[in-house]
């Protein structure tokens, strides 16, 4: 069976008709526009479709930037059949379709913009402007003996993005007779990765301007890697969190003397930095308001160029299922394991129940920040300072809100307390219909524990996420939760929901169940692997390549 996505924006008014004259019982259709028209829906619903036919809409209400990554992806994650078949911009789909599944099927203009039937494992695509990426994944695993197929390519090579070398990766592990294609194939391409592409060549380690192979972490001879860690807030890199430690023990070792490399947590923090510096920071709040360039591998700092290691430029913080900060402390990990089987217990009754019996419509727990300093963005990267633009939705919320955090009345400091996320969630647990986890910065990769705490306690959760941002591959309903993306703070406000309905209480039952399932025990042994992985290769190849 197929999964025909249709991108509608700038598709031929008769592509869907085509689909539906070629799509067979079984078959699923799924329609995403991102166009931002306000009528978008309304056309959707004009349209028919054979029966038997399994139909998803998706209407994100904005333009989505780049070629069609996002909603690509978006369409991705809803495919529920075993082939998959992408439609957009001027493609058409007059003739009859080849169903079978072992060939591709051109559909496109020319080898490099061709759509084609693929399996529907591993994929994702680029979020850019790498129009050819998806099309040359599936060329990749499929006809890598055909060389001449290169020149072809190489007339309009790919920019190459985090779907094309997460292809390129996974190709080498499952078919190493592959390596001598792609040797001779990539390497010139990948010269100048689009942005992103970095997190993927992290963890690769697929080192730039080199042959592409299979390759263990780099070792500086048979020694450990030796680290300082530096500044005021060297508490807050992931080098400092004891739980972690063993991830690394038998490659890297601190040091408060003469080191490899000198890792500082916080812009601040590097005054006078000496040696082979590295700014490995956890926090993109600090990196958007404090680093001269919050997406660049070296920056300069105090007259020195310094390394930079944050969500943007590293992999560390590229999570595949439980994010970086989630790791940091076992007692996140032992909360959620305990709160989420309890929630995953109840049915979509005993939620109706609950929800009804709170007092309280929407809690806010922040700090008070009315700074213009915090209103900004960087759109290259997806960052949007969203310190502020919360302090003000949180003043003008409808209904009876609480509000707590340093800055508001009444209210001290996190810091000031023993175990203040145990305290978070003892405080809050059955407490509020509606809880706040908007971050302090909207960056795609950056995920903390506030989305987890509102539904660990039975709230439902305030997000502020792009159709980029990785919350979406949680694959929680998404009626579970409030997406605030995009609206002002009045227009948020106003967006709140005063109540719920009966899908909502169904949908809430099930994310509550999908996080019993995410915070096992062997997703957080492979994501705890991964992480140490990445922070191993990342500092090993800083300490190889010397300073800048």
């Amino acid at each position: 069976m197929i999964a025909f996505i249709c991108l509608l924006r700038g598709a031929a008014p008769d592509l869907p008709a085509q689909i539906a004259a070629q799509a067979q019982p079984g078959d699923q259709i799924i329609l995403v526009d991102d166009s931002g028209d306000d009528d978008a829906l309304t056309r959707i619903r004009t349209l028919h479709w054979p029966q038997g036919v399994a139909l998803t809409t998706i209407v994100t209400g904005s333009m989505a930037p780049g070629d069609g990554g996002i909603a690509t992806n978006l369409a991705l994650d809803r495919v529920t059949t075993s082939h998959v078949l992408i439609l957009e911009g001027a493609t058409q789909l007059t003739g009859p379709l080849a169903r079978t599944l072992d060939q591709t099927l051109l559909c496109g203009p020319s080898p490099v913009l061709s759509q084609m039937i693929f399996p529907a494992t591993k994929l994702r695509r680029t979020e850019g402007t790498a129009r050819s990426d998806i099309a040359f994944m599936w060329a990749l695993q499929q006809a890598y003996p055909i060389t001449q197929a290169t020149k072809t390519w190489a007339q309009t090579p790919p920019n190459p993005g985090p779907s094309l070398l997460t292809a390129v990766d996974a190709l080498l592990i499952d078919d190493p007779a592959a390596t001598q294609w792609v040797k001779s194939s990539l390497p010139h391409w990948l010269s100048n990765p689009a942005p992103g592409a970095r997190l993927i060549l992290n963890a690769s380690e697929i080192p730039l301007n080199q042959s592409l192979k299979p390759a263990t972490p780099p070792q500086i001879g048979t020694a450990k890697l030796t680290i300082a860690l530096r500044g005021h807030h060297a508490n807050r890199t992931p080098l400092a969190y004891s739980h972690l430690a063993a991830l690394w023990a038998d490659h890297l070792t601190l040091t408060d003397g003469t080191a490899d490399l000198e890792v500082y947590g916080h812009p601040r923090d590097i005054i006078t930095p000496r040696g082979n510096s590295v700014l490995l920071s956890e926090e993109p709040f600090w990196d958007s308001l404090l680093s001269p360039a919050p997406l660049a591998d070296v920056i300069t700092l105090q007259g020195q160029r310094v390394h930079q290691l944050n969500h943007h430029t590293s992999a560390i913080f590229a999570y595949d299922r439980i994010p970086y900060f989630v790791l940091t402390d076992p007692r996140y990990i032992r909360a959620y394991q305990r709160l989420f089987a309890r929630n995953a217990a109840l049915f979509p009754a005993d939620w109706q129940a609950q929800f009804a019996a709170r007092q309280v419509d929407a809690f806010f727990m922040a700090e008070y920040r009315m700074t213009g300093v915090y209103d900004f963005a960087q759109h290259e990267g997806n960052i949007i300072g969203l310190c502020s633009w919360r302090t003000r939705l949180a003043l003008t919320a409808p209904g009876h809100v609480q509000r707590q955090g340093a800055g508001w009345p009444g209210s001290g400091t996190r810091f000031d307390l023993t175990d203040w996320h145990g305290d978070k969630l003892r405080q809050l647990d059955n407490h509020t219909r509606i809880l706040s986890a908007v971050e302090n910065t909207h960056q795609p990769a950056y995920l903390s524990e506030k989305f987890f705490d509102a539904f660990a306690v039975g709230a439902r959760p305030l997000y502020y996420a792009s159709p980029a941002h990785s919350v979406h591959t949680l694959g929680l309903p998404q009626g579970s939760w409030v997406n605030l993306h995009g609206l002002t703070s009045d227009q948020a406000s106003k967006a709140l929901p005063t109540s719920e309905d009966a899908d909502f209480f169904h949908d809430y039952a099930a994310a509550q169940t999908m996080l019993r399932d995410l915070f096992t025990e062997d997703t957080i042994a492979a994501e705890r692997a991964r992480l140490g992985r990445a922070v191993i290769a990342d500092l090993q190849r800083l300490a190889e390549s010397g300073p800048v």
